[in-house]
């Protein structure tokens, strides 16, 4: 199954990658292909390293990201933000990853969460969904999984935004 995925993410990458300029004729990015507006991220994360990392693929990628140290001020951030994408690091300190990911699913208005653990097995993935979530990123994190599971879930969020009646 995960095969088949590949492929189908693999054809609309190479599908999206040929229309890379811009109307002044600039390149850009291949990840900024995605949507017609920048992606817009809330990162709940503690580790530099992991924002440093963030940092990177949202400026190439032409992705907003926001930085959040705890889920209250993440919370706080959500009417300035209006993130499509939260991610949230599991080992957060004093968090309940359950509670985070439910609180941050509700609050932000249909944002897709991506838990960030250094374990992944279906059991996790259960229940990050069960709790709210969409998916889950391996710890540490890398570029490749990043853009990615980033691009999935905006590709996701935008189509339940999309009004009835209309296809793309």
């Amino acid at each position: 199954m995960w095969d088949a995925i590949t492929s189908i993410v693999n054809t609309v990458s190479r599908f999206l990658s040929k229309n890379t300029k811009r109307p002044d004729g600039s390149k850009r990015h291949p990840e900024s292909i995605a949507s017609a507006s920048p992606v817009t991220i809330l990162a709940v994360l503690g580790a530099v390293s992991d924002r440093q990392l963030l940092n990177e693929v949202s400026r190439r990628a032409e992705w907003r990201v926001s930085f959040a140290s705890t889920v209250a001020e993440a919370r706080e951030s959500f009417k300035r933000v209006k993130p499509q994408v939260i991610v949230l690091d599991r080992d957060m300190d004093g968090t309940d990853w359950r509670s985070a990911v439910s609180l941050l699913s509700a609050a932000s208005g249909g944002a897709c969460v991506l838990l960030i653990s250094r374990v992944i097995d279906d059991y996790l993935w259960n229940e990050v969904v069960t709790n709210g979530g969409y998916d889950i990123l391996r710890k540490p994190l890398s570029e490749n999984d990043v853009v990615r599971n980033v691009k999935l879930a905006w590709s996701y969020w935008s189509g339940t935004r999309q009004p009835a009646g209309i296809k793309k």
